[in-house]
């Protein structure tokens, strides 16, 4: 049966749990809610899936380093993970680990089905092996001898592996990339992935000697040889949603809508993961969607720097909803950005405490004083335009122009206060003028709070009890659709939505 049309299948890259979270999977994570959101708003169906990746050399290494055992080391790791996804108010409906029995079994039905087709062979090889980024290299692509990534020389590596013929799905993967020229976001991305077609997939090593490495899952039919991080990894995309497990969850989610990730991993999900569902038969994702790294302060992120930044410390001390609407608002979404308190800072005040939490403030004083507290009588209007234009961005990843469109609309509604002058206007007994110009403020807070729900969830649900609105599920038709604040509604008394910063 094909996979149901309100159904949306969203996934993080499972984080690797050899260390603590920190910005890069906070910012990748908040950009996977804001879509889960938006499609909410939709009024799809939205499986939203992120989780961790226990296996490998580098864990077994990091476990043994802390005096732990792997499982008891990936245990305390992952859970930080999890408290992170709290902490940042993700959406989540999924939360998978490599380690769970319904991967495992999964995992060992993928493998088993590309080794049915004739894709999985065993030889001796020797390479130059990155155990940080998991990744054989071979001489022309390190620089100087290092890792291109980690800037660390790689380990030779010698023993008897499994290999995947990934070498035979170039033609097939490129003949899908000529078809589908959105099939990687944004477009760059893409070329960047044709272009290694061009040159030719070569076979990849998809296992380790369990001499070497006792952490991971046994081969099927081999005990003595568990398998290579990626190929494990990878399969968690269909494995949470029932392959190998449960064939009629699999039948109504896979397959996924977007996998969205960090550029530095669109190879394997580019390339890699597409010949692997091919072996399979197993059908392709939607989209790969590839985003880019975050600076700090103009600084690449370093431990050796100092200037590693901890999410759980801005939440802390500027809240969530303002660290995720700067995330956004600074920068531009699949391009590099820069993380700056500075500037994170100045967007809080011009941007959140300006524009919007005195607009509101406004708003709701004025109708206080001119209307008794309650919604002013219904005055015609339509914004169907401007949120045309914000769906148009939303769709396409383009979050920092969806939220400049609201941020116009924003500025618009103080500059109608600054013109239209209600509280001249009540004095002047113009009582019709005040309360038209009062509805089409409240009206339009109401509608932004819904454009904002995406980014600023617990902002949202605070202007919406603040206007007296009780619909509290709202979709994207209350957005667009005017005048659903009902004439007579009690408005709350105002409370500051972004205080002053401490």
């Amino acid at each position: 049966m094909p996979k149901k049309s309100d159904h949306y299948y969203l996934t993080t890259p499972i984080y690797y749990v050899n260390a603590a979270p920190h910005i890069g999977h906070a910012y990748t994570s908040i950009a996977a809610d804001v879509m889960a959101r938006f499609q909410r708003l939709l009024g799809k169906q939205v499986n939203f899936l992120t989780g961790t990746d226990e296996h490998g050399q580098k864990i077994q290494r990091a476990a043994e380093a802390a005096g732990k055992n792997s499982q008891e080391f990936v245990d305390e790791i992952s859970v930080t993970f999890r408290k992170l996804g709290d902490v940042l108010n993700l959406s989540t409906t999924d939360f998978i680990r490599t380690t769970e029995e319904r991967h495992t079994r999964g995992a060992a039905k993928f493998w088993e089905a590309a080794a049915g087709r004739g894709d999985i062979y065993k030889k001796k090889y020797e390479g130059l092996y990155c155990v940080s980024c998991e990744q054989f290299y071979v001489e022309k692509d390190l620089p100087e001898g290092l890792c291109p990534i980690h800037k660390k020389a790689p380990e030779l590596f010698q023993e008897e592996n499994y290999f995947f013929r990934l070498s035979a799905y170039t033609e097939k993967i490129a003949e899908y990339f000529d078809a589908h020229h959105d099939f990687v976001f944004p477009h760059n991305r893409w070329k960047e992935m044709r272009q290694i077609l061009v040159e030719g997939l070569e076979d990849v090593s998809i296992s380790r000697s369990r001499e070497k490495l006792s952490w991971g899952i046994p081969v099927p039919g081999d005990p003595m040889q568990v398998m290579y991080v990626w190929f494990d990894a990878l399969t968690n995309y269909v494995t949470a949603v029932g392959y190998g497990t449960n064939e009629k969850f699999f039948d109504d989610w896979w397959p996924a809508d977007v996998h969205l990730m960090a550029k530095e991993i669109n190879r394997f999900h580019s390339l890699l993961w597409p010949a692997m569902l091919m072996s399979a038969g197993v059908s392709l994702p939607g989209k790969i969607v590839v985003h880019g790294w975050l600076t700090v302060d103009g600084e690449k992120m370093s431990k050796s720097l100092g200037n590693m930044v901890d999410p759980f410390e801005i939440v802390s001390r500027y809240g969530t909803d303002t660290f995720r609407f700067f995330l956004f608002r600074e920068m531009s979404f699949g391009s590099d950005g820069d993380f700056s308190i500075a500037k994170l800072e100045q967007r809080y005040t011009s941007d959140l405490q300006h524009d919007l939490g005195n607009l509101l403030m406004r708003s709701i004083a004025m109708a206080i004083k001119f209307c008794d507290g309650k919604i002013p009588q219904q005055t015609v209007g339509d914004n169907t335009e401007v949120w045309a234009r914000y769906h148009a961005h939303m769709e396409k990843w383009e979050f920092q122009q969806a939220l400049e469109g609201v941020w116009e609309y924003v500025r618009a509604l103080n500059q109608l206060i600054d013109r239209e002058k209600p509280w001249t206007l009540y004095k002047e007994g113009k009582f019709e003028e005040v309360n038209a110009t009062l509805y089409i403020l409240l009206e339009g807070l109401r509608q932004t709070a819904i454009a904002i729900s995406p980014f600023m969830p617990d902002a949202s649900v605070s202007m919406l009890t603040a206007l007296g609105f009780e619909y509290f599920d709202p979709k994207f038709d209350s957005l667009t659709e005017w005048g659903l604040l009902k004439s007579g509604g009690v408005l709350a008394e105002p409370h500051p939505l972004f205080p002053p910063l401490i």
